[in-house]
C-alpha cells in the first residue's frame, strides 16, 4: 500500500562547499591568532560539539519525519487488511449460520438460536461495510490512492456488492419470519426446509457467496500493499540511518581537523620540553633542563618540568639508598627465616619422641607403682635386705615425687613443641598467597618468642575481645608484631619504673578487626612522631636500632593488607599503637589516613 519515498539525494559540490585550503587556514591563523591554548581547546570542542548536536538532531528530524509517514501508513495497510479479514471471516460465518436453519427447523428452540447468531455476524458485517466504506473516502486513502498497486480494488469490490448483503439480509428475515416454526405441523416442516433450501441455492445466496469469493482476490490485492508499504518503511529507516550517519561523520571530520590545528599549535612548544623529558627518562640523566623561551603556559609547564626532574633525581638517591637497605634487611628476616624453620625442625623431631613417650612413661610407672603396692600388701614383712633398699631410696617419698617428676617434664616438653610452632611460623615471610589467620595465637606465640625480654618488672595484659580469623600472611604479621612488642620492651627497659604492656583485640565494623599495643614507657616527642614510619628513622643509639622496623611494619599492614596504622603518644605517659585490619583480604587498598599521626 505504501510506495517508498522518492526522496532526492543532494549533491554535494566541492568548489563551492568549501574554500580553498589556503584561505581557510589563513582565516583561522587571523582568527586565532589571539586565543590562548585553552581557549583555542574550549573553542574547537564547542564547536565540534554545536556541528555534532545541531547535525544530528537535523538528521534525526528529517528520518523521523520519513519514517513516521511510512509507519503511518503501514498502519494504514494494516487496518485495512484486518476489515478485509474481518468482512471474509462474518460473511463465511453468516453463510453457515444461514445454512444450519435447514436441518434446525424441526427443534424451534435450536433454530432461533442458530438464527440469532445470524442476526449478530449480520450486524458485524453492516459496521464491518460502513468502516471499510469510511477508510476508502478518507484522505489518507484517496492520497495514497496513486501509489497503490490496487488503488480500484475496494471501490469496485464495493461498487459491484453495494447491495446484495442488504438483500439478502432482508430475504433471510422475510422467510424466517414467513415460515413461523412455533405454530407448523410436521408435515408443514419439511415444506419450510425444503423454502429453505431453495432459497440457498438462489440467485440471491449465490450472489452473497459471490462477495467472499471476490473478497479473496481483494485480500491478496492488500497483502501486496502491505508489502510495498513494508518496503518503504524499511527504505524511510534506511534513508534515516543515512542522514544521522553522515551529520555525525561530518562532525567527527570536522573535529579531526580541529584537532589537527589545535594539536599543531600547542605542540611545537612542548617538543623541547618532550625531548628533555624522554632524554631524561633514557639516560637517566636528571641535570638536564629545559630551556624557558616563553612566559606562557608553556613557559610555566617548562619550569614545573625542570623542578620536577630535578625533584625526581633526588628522590631516586633516596629511593636507591631505602632499596639498598630494604634489600640487606628482606635478605636477613629470609636467611633468619630459613635457619628459624630448619632449627625448628631439627628441635621438632626429638621433641615429638620425647613428649610422646612421656605418656607411655607414665602408664608404666603407674604399672610399676601398682605392683609394688601390690608386692607390699601381699608380703608385708619382706627380707632385711629389701627393707634396708627401700629405706634409702625413701620409696614413699619416690611414690609421690615421680608422677610429679614426669608432669613436670611433660609440661616443659609441651612449652618446648609450643616454641618450635611459634618458631615455624615466624619463618613463613615468603607465603605467596593469603591464609586464614588467628591473630590470638600469633600474639600468643609472639609474646613465647619474646619471654626471656620479658622480665620481671614488666606486666603483660591481654584483652582479647572476641574477633574471627582473618585473611593475610602469617609470617608478615608475626614479624610486624614481633617488632611493636620489641619496640614497647625497649622502652620499658630505659624505664626505672614498673613496665605494663597492654595488648587490646575488639572487632570495629562487620568487615574490620582492631589491635592496640600500648606501652608506659617514657613516649615519644610530637617532632619525632611525624616521622617514626618514616624509612631509617630511629631514636635508638647508633649501631642498634636499622629505623627499618616501624617503617616495614607500616607497609606490611597498609600495603600488604590494606589496613590502617596509626600512633597516639605522649611524653611521660607511654605510646599506643593501633591496626585496623580488614577480615577479607583487600590487595592494594591502602586507607588515606594510614599515615595520620594521632595525637
Amino acid at each position: 500500500m505504501i510506495s517508498e519515498p522518492n526522496v532526492r539525494k543532494p549533491q554535494i559540490r566541492l568548489g563551492s562547499a568549501f574554500p580553498h585550503p589556503v584561505s581557510i587556514t589563513g582565516w583561522l591563523s587571523r582568527v586565532t591568532g589571539r586565543f590562548s591554548v585553552s581557549q583555542k581547546i574550549s573553542y574547537g570542542y564547542g564547536l565540534t560539539l554545536g556541528i555534532a548536536v545541531l547535525g544530528t538532531a537535523a538528521g534525526f528530524m528529517i528520518g523521523d519525519y520519513y519514517q513516521q509517514r511510512a509507519t503511518k501508513l503501514h498502519e494504514y495497510s494494516n487496518q485495512e487488511l484486518n476489515l478485509l479479514h474481518r468482512l471474509q471471516n462474518g460473511v463465511l460465518q453468516a453463510r453457515t449460520h444461514q445454512q444450519q436453519l435447514i436441518p434446525l427447523a424441526e427443534n424451534p428452540e435450536l433454530f432461533w438460536d442458530e438464527y440469532s447468531h445470524f442476526l449478530e455476524h449480520t450486524a458485524e458485517i453492516k459496521r464491518i461495510l460502513s468502516q471499510i466504506k469510511s477508510y476508502t473516502n478518507s484522505a489518507v486513502y484517496q492520497r495514497e490512492a496513486a501509489a497503490h498497486v490496487h488503488a480500484d480494488g475496494i471501490p469496485s469490490f464495493l461498487k459491484t456488492y453495494e447491495n446484495v448483503p442488504e438483500i439478502y439480509f432482508h430475504q433471510v428475515d422475510e422467510l424466517v419470519q414467513q415460515i413461523e416454526l412455533s405454530h407448523l405441523k410436521p408435515d408443514k416442516i419439511q415444506e419450510a426446509q425444503k423454502l429453505l433450501l431453495n432459497f440457498t441455492n438462489g440467485s440471491v445466496a449465490l450472489n452473497f457467496d459471490g462477495l467472499s469469493d471476490d473478497l479473496t482476490g481483494v485480500i491478496q490485492g492488500s497483502y501486496q500493499d502491505v508489502k510495498q508499504a513494508e518496503l518503504a518503511l524499511i527504505a524511510a529507516e534506511t534513508i534515516r540511518f543515512k542522514i544521522i550517519v553522515a551529520s555525525i561523520l561530518l562532525s567527527i571530520a570536522i573535529a579531526i581537523l580541529l584537532a589537527i590545528y589545535t594539536s599543531r599549535a600547542i605542540v611545537r612548544p612542548l617538543k623541547a620540553a618532550t625531548d628533555v623529558a624522554q632524554r631524561a627518562t633514557q639516560e637517566s640523566n636528571f641535570d638536564l633542563q629545559v630551556p624557558i623561551t616563553t612566559e606562557d603556559e608553556v613557559g610555566m609547564l617548562a619550569t614545573s618540568l625542570n623542578q620536577l626532574i630535578l625533584q625526581v633525581g633526588h628522590l631516586l638517591q633516596e629511593q636507591k639508598a631505602d632499596s639498598e637497605l630494604r634489600l640487606i634487611q628482606s635478605e636477613k628476616m629470609s636467611s633468619l627465616g630459613q635457619m628459624l624453620a630448619g632449627v625448628a625442625h631439627e628441635i621438632n623431631n626429638p621433641v615429638n619422641f620425647i613428649y610422646g613417650n612421656l605418656a607411655y612413661a607414665g602408664d608404666y610407672v603407674k604399672e610399676l607403682l601398682a605392683l609394688l603396692e601390690t608386692y607390699q600388701a601381699e608380703i608385708p614383712n619382706p627380707p632385711e635386705t629389701i627393707q634396708t633398699q627401700a629405706e634409702e631410696i625413701d620409696i614413699d617419698f619416690l611414690k609421690q615425687d615421680l608422677p610429679k617428676v614426669l608432669q613436670s617434664m611433660k609440661v616443659g616438653s609441651d612449652r618446648v613443641r609450643q616454641i618450635v610452632l611459634s618458631l615455624k611460623d615466624f619463618s613463613r615471610l615468603d607465603e605467596p598467597q593469603p591464609n586464614s589467620v588467628d591473630l590470638h595465637a600469633c600474639l600468643d606465640s609472639t609474646l613465647l618468642i619474646l619471654n626471656n625480654r620479658i622480665k620481671n618488672n614488666i606486666n603483660i595484659i591481654q584483652n582479647y575481645g572476641d574477633i574471627p580469623a582473618i585473611e593475610g600472611y602469617t609470617g608478615l604479621l608475626y614479624q610486624v608484631f614481633m617488632n611493636l612488642l620489641s619496640n614497647a620492651i625497649d622502652a620499658l627497659e630505659e624505664a626505672k619504673e614498673p613496665g605494663e604492656i597492654v595488648i587490646s583485640t575488639e572487632r570495629l565494623n562487620k568487615d574490620t578487626v582492631g589491635v592496640r599495643i600500648a606501652d608506659n614507657g617514657s613516649g615519644i616527642s610530637p617532632e619525632h612522631q611525624e616521622k617514626i614510619f618514616d624509612a631509617f628513622f630511629t631514636t635508638k643509639p647508633r649501631g642498634i636500632g636499622t629505623g627499618l622496623g616501624l617503617s616495614i611494619s607500616h607497609q606490611i599492614i597498609v600495603e600488604k593488607h590494606g589496613g590502617n596504622f596509626s600512633c597516639k603518644s605522649e611524653v611521660g605517659k607511654g605510646t599506643e599503637l593501633a591496626i585496623a585490619l580488614p577480615i577479607k583480604h583487600q590487595v592494594g587498598v591502602a586507607s588515606t589516613s594510614t599515615t595520620k599521626i594521632l595525637c
